[in-house]
């Protein structure tokens, strides 16, 4: 079978000039190569998938969004039996850090040809989108709530310099408000400055938050920082950026969990997805387990069951006096 190549050379100089420069040495390493370079967002393919077993994306976290959601009804179509590949155009690539992928391109190459393979799971989001209608996509990362779509990456690599650069007279004057419930349980109401919700390890143009690696998630993170004063602010963010994450009330919020529902309807609460920003709350997170197949190095360790699963599931034999004796027949003749 063979291996279909997505390009976003078209949307993106950075990524054009990665695939002039590795174009020849990318594709001599495999039989019969199919490239496809979309011209949307919602572009996709005229090749059958069924004839293709990997599929390789090559771009920005951005484009790895976009692209994935435009191709999970084909996938889905195909009975996910295509595998994901993805080749960042540079080494900021959150996605690609959370799947342990190698930052060189040769190294990740080989991999893709070893056909090493773990589950990745997603996010369902249902949300508002720019024109005041629902919507609903998938997330590959994460999604920072609350935060100006344009300000990420600035705002992540340096949050004190940001915060400290807003006048707390703004904050006053446009105060967010939001609900968060589980399972239609009241988890949070209240003020708050924003949050993640985080599937990986580093937030898309940000810095790393969560330590472990991305795999066997049966949760996501969501972390929210609700306090409004430089004092607390500056006694919460350190442990949200070094990864030593609590639940602090009232000052930060956090919780492993499997759905979520987010209910506010400020303008201010706007949502990007994986660097895109797709529109404001209110909306609902789902996570879907194993959605889809990924090239990864990372090993999908079985969890064993504890020794009390093993205790409540041993057969215990019975004492020999309650034992049937069955007497070995004799040979006739003999004896």
């Amino acid at each position: 079978m063979s291996c279909l190549f997505v390009v976003n050379i078209l949307f993106s100089a950075r990524t054009s000039r990665f695939w002039r420069k590795n174009r020849i040495r990318i594709l001599e390493q495999f039989e019969s190569p199919i490239v496809f370079y979309p011209e949307s967002t919602s572009d996709l393919p005229t090749v059958d998938l069924k004839t293709v077993e990997t599929i390789v994306f090559i771009g920005n976290d951005t484009f790895f969004h976009w692209v994935v959601n435009g191709f999970y009804q084909l996938l889905t179509k195909n009975f996910s039996r295509n595998i994901l590949a993805f080749i960042p155009d540079s080494r900021s690539s959150a996605l690609t850090d959370g799947l342990g992928l190698p930052a060189r391109t040769q190294k990740a190459i080989e991999l893709i040809k070893r056909k090493r393979t773990v589950p990745m799971d997603l996010v369902r989001c249902h949300y508002i989108d720019h024109h005041g209608f629902p919507a609903s996509q998938l997330v590959l990362n994460d999604v920072t709530i609350g935060l100006p779509p344009l300000k990420v990456p600035r705002v992540m690599e340096n949050m004190f310099q940001w915060i400290r650069s807003i006048p707390f007279t703004r904050f006053r004057k446009n105060n967010k408000a939001i609900s968060l419930l589980h399972e239609g349980e009241l988890l949070y109401k209240g003020e708050y400055v924003f949050g993640i919700l985080l599937l990986g390890r580093r937030v898309t143009g940000g810095p790393k938050i969560i330590r472990r690696k991305r795999i066997n998630l049966t949760k996501f993170d969501y972390i929210q920082l609700n306090t409004r004063s430089m004092k607390s602010i500056t006694a919460a963010l350190p442990d949200l950026l070094s990864g030593r994450l609590e639940d602090r009330e009232p000052d930060l919020f956090y919780r492993k969990l499997n759905e979520l529902e987010i209910k506010g309807v400020s303008k201010n609460n706007k949502l990007v997805a994986d660097g895109a920003h797709i529109g404001r709350l209110p909306a609902s997170f789902t996570l879907l387990p194993k959605a889809v197949r990924v090239i990864s190095p990372l090993l999908a360790v079985k969890v064993k069951p504890g020794w009390k699963e093993k205790l409540a599931s041993a057969k215990v034999p019975k004492p020999v006096g309650n034992r049937e004796i069955v007497d070995c027949p004799r040979e006739s003749g003999k004896g």
